[in-house]
């Protein structure tokens, strides 16, 4: 389990750093902006998940660049990672001073005091990784009377039946939002923005495409984004747009498609 320092920079918006990406609000990334505000304003819980790829990670992050650009705390949740990694990445995450307490007990009493300060808004990603145990943790953490404590719990799909399993905690979530595929309206609408290399192609391109490979992930699309980009850089003269390209790039997406 990981404090991921430099999250929250600019930079690591895009996949792969894609140049000349451009940052797309979408009806998705509205919505949690939305929810963000409620719960930072309740100091209340909030679960975001959905499959890889859809933009989870990205809408929480420039969001609360934004809303809590000074109290917000990311940890990656590495899977399967014991209690005592959660209350270390917590120390990490606060830079509390010093070396961590050996003793539960202790430690339990410096994270609440820490916490105690003021209000943070934690952001627990890949949460899907979470044991029962850390999951029951942030629980108690977050209903603590002295600590302030916001705490965004995002990941994959499996994430909600993980939360289920710990039925307090599931009921104390008063918001939870499901990331979804970009329809084919959204794909259409928000491609020829997202990137130059988009701007002048068909619709019908752009929806082949999307068929292909891409599947309204945005994931996808920036790996597509990126390799054609590439080979255009590479040969100048490359012809664009060109189906064949395409085919060439779905090639490097998964190599047992053939050309």
């Amino acid at each position: 389990m990981n404090h991921t320092i430099d999250t929250t920079a600019p930079a690591n918006d895009h996949y792969l750093g894609l140049a000349g990406a451009r940052l797309l609000p979408t009806t998705a990334s509205r919505l949690t902006q939305r929810h963000l505000t409620t719960v930072i304003k309740a100091r209340a819980l909030f679960c975001v998940h959905g499959d890889v790829g859809l933009g989870k990670t990205f809408a929480v992050n420039t969001s609360l660049r934004d809303l809590a650009p000074d109290n917000t705390l990311w940890l990656e949740c590495r899977k399967g990672a014991p209690l005592g990694a959660l209350r270390a990445a917590l120390f990490r995450a606060l830079a509390l001073p010093g070396d961590p307490p050996a003793k539960g007990d202790a430690f339990d009493q410096l994270l609440v005091q820490a916490f105690a300060e003021q209000h943070r808004v934690l952001v627990c990603d890949e949460a899907q990784g979470l044991t029962k145990n850390s999951l029951e943790y942030l629980q108690t953490l977050w209903e603590n009377k002295r600590t302030q404590l916001t705490v965004i719990l995002a990941g994959g799909d499996n994430c909600l039946q993980r939360i289920r399993s710990c039925s307090g905690l599931f009921s104390r979530i008063p918001i939870y939002q499901q990331y979804q595929p970009l329809t084919p309206d959204e794909v259409l609408a928000l491609m020829p923005t997202y990137h130059t290399l988009w701007q002048n192609v068909a619709p019908d391109d752009l929806m082949w495409i999307n068929d292909a490979a891409c599947h309204g992930n945005f994931r996808n699309w920036a790996k597509v984004t990126f390799h054609i980009q590439d080979i255009l850089e590479q040969h100048p003269k490359t012809a664009w747009f060109s189906r064949d390209t395409v085919r060439m790039v779905l090639s490097f997406l998964d190599s047992s498609i053939r050309r």
